[in-house]
């Protein structure tokens, strides 16, 4: 058959893919990935096509600035191939021009992940030589089922101790307050299992990767005039909202508030009327799984991080 690798974007893609599986990216994803690069990030999709337009490929590389946070030298890839298409060398020709371009672009490592039931996909990946650096899993919550009412004497307690709770939104605009937002951040992010070492990305980067983000999303809990927690959560299309980060300042662990800040951001889900929450956490991460768990939310599938070298 005549494939060809042919680079996709949400300009060309109806020209080009006339047809696609459900288990292949849609041109509504593609504008989804390129709405989270910004001017700065270097982002490739690739698709392998038949003569036909159905697309049985596809591949994206990704460095610069990106959410999940890329190290300076690391670049973001992913592959995946219809199934019907597997075991014919697709992924490892997608492999091979994404290295490319990974070496054009002085991308040192290459991450990827991949869900821990698909062993096939994974054993695939470390016979690419790719190896298994961490191990996330993934925890739903369906909305219809969670019943605030039940934790109104958390919010009576800590907020009769003075603490009270507010949103970025809420906070003055001005560009003082959004470092302070993502120096607090990272304060928090250091803390989280898997996270230590890891280089800092720049305020700047933060502040325009989620621009477009509502900031009533970004739940603070205040004690005074001090940041004590947080809980962001943000839309990932009409059904679904993510929680993508959650932390309590050190000082004030114990008290409840991990779990009172993850309630605020599923009142905050509640009044978009959305069907579910995701979020992800360390395998490391107890306390945070146990929260988790207390709210409702049920695990699904983990997700292992890998890693391949291919500099030095």
């Amino acid at each position: 058959m005549d494939l060809k690798i042919i680079p996709l974007t949400s300009k060309n893609f109806s020209e080009i893919v006339r047809e696609t599986s459900s288990e292949l990216p849609n041109i509504n994803t593609i504008k989804m990935l390129e709405k989270k690069a910004t001017r700065e990030t270097i982002q490739k999709i690739l698709g392998v096509i038949t003569p036909i337009g159905r697309l049985i490929g596809y591949g994206m590389y990704v460095s610069g600035p990106w959410d999940p946070i890329l190290e300076p030298g690391y670049a973001e890839v992913f592959i995946k191939v219809d199934h019907e298409y597997r075991n014919r060398g697709i992924g490892s020709w997608l492999l091979t021009d994404i290295e490319d371009i990974a070496h054009k672009n002085k991308s040192k490592v290459l991450q990827t992940q991949i869900q821990d039931t698909k062993e096939k996909d994974l054993n695939w990946a470390k016979k690419k030589g790719f190896d298994i650096t961490s191990h996330v899993f993934e925890s739903q919550l369906e909305i219809s089922q969670f019943s605030k009412d039940q934790y109104s004497s958390i919010f009576k307690s800590l907020e009769s101790s003075g603490i009270r709770f507010t949103t970025l939104d809420d906070c003055s605009k001005d560009k003082d307050t959004q470092n302070r937002f993502w120096d607090f951040w990272w304060q928090l992010v250091t803390d989280v299992p898997g996270m230590k070492g890891k280089h800092r990305p720049d305020n700047d980067r933060m502040i325009a990767l989620l621009k477009d983000f509502d900031k009533k999303g970004f739940i603070l809990a205040v004690d005074g005039d001090q940041w004590i927690a947080m809980s962001m959560i943000v839309k990932e299309n009409e059904d679904v909202y993510y929680n993508s980060m959650t932390g309590v300042d050190q000082r004030y662990r114990g008290k409840g508030l991990a779990q009172a800040v993850k309630i605020k951001a599923i009142e905050y889900a509640l009044q978009n009327k959305v069907r579910y929450i995701r979020t992800h956490n360390n395998s490391k991460n107890a306390p945070m799984l146990y929260v988790n768990r207390k709210l409702g939310y049920e695990e699904k599938p983990g997700i292992y991080g890998l890693t391949k070298q291919i500099g030095d």
